[in-house]
């Protein structure tokens, strides 16, 4: 890529970024939990199947992002590898804790890929933040550079890291033990069950 072609790239401005922060909260967040509000309230939905409609906002949310870019961000690859998850547990289990446990797993498991990019050196959350606001490869490109060049945005990166990472793992540690307290309790629910209809 040459300098020229990064220069005539219209840098990203903080409204932009807000803007796009604000798209992705509103699908990611506020339509999933209208979504299942409405589901589990108005149209007496398991709350189960509710969540999984719920689920559809992020998937379309990708999908658009993929048409308008033509590339799979990782942000929207996490999103759908979590989909996937809430899915087979859904079908699995039937029980919506576990298909909110399944989440805060996968976010454990984030916050171990995060750390461990910041340990070999090559640190994912610039990759992220990149991927996340630039909608060219030219802006991606330039958003990485200056993200790596910044004293202030390094500084920045520096302190929220170890926060998001070691969050990220306790969410993995305690989702852990709650995801095998749950199932613990199904497999107790179906054996006094079946014992039962003996």
């Amino acid at each position: 890529m040459s300098k020229m072609q990064t220069v005539n790239q219209p840098a990203l401005s903080r409204r932009t970024i807000r803007t796009r922060l604000l798209l992705t909260l509103v699908y990611a967040a506020l339509v999933p939990y209208l979504i299942y509000r409405v589901g589990t309230e108005h149209y007496h939905l398991s709350a189960v199947n509710a969540l999984l409609l719920a689920a559809l906002s992020p998937a379309v949310g990708s999908l658009i992002e993929f048409v308008r870019k033509r590339q799979v961000s990782v942000l929207g690859l996490f999103a759908l590898v979590g989909i996937a998850a809430k899915v087979v547990s859904a079908l699995l289990f039937h029980d919506p804790h576990l298909v909110l446990i399944s989440d805060s797993l996968l976010t454990g498991v984030y916050g171990l890929l995060l750390l461990g990019s910041v340990l070999i050196g090559k640190p994912l959350t610039v990759v992220l933040v990149a991927n996340m606001y630039a909608t060219s490869p030219e802006q991606r490109a330039q958003m990485k550079q200056r993200l790596q060049a910044s004293g202030t945005h390094r500084h920045v990166l520096v302190l929220i890291r170890p926060v998001i990472d070691y969050g990220m793992i306790a969410a993995l540690v305690m989702s852990t033990v709650a995801y095998s307290s749950v199932v613990l309790q199904i497999r107790k629910r179906r054996q006094s069950a079946r014992e039962g209809q003996r």
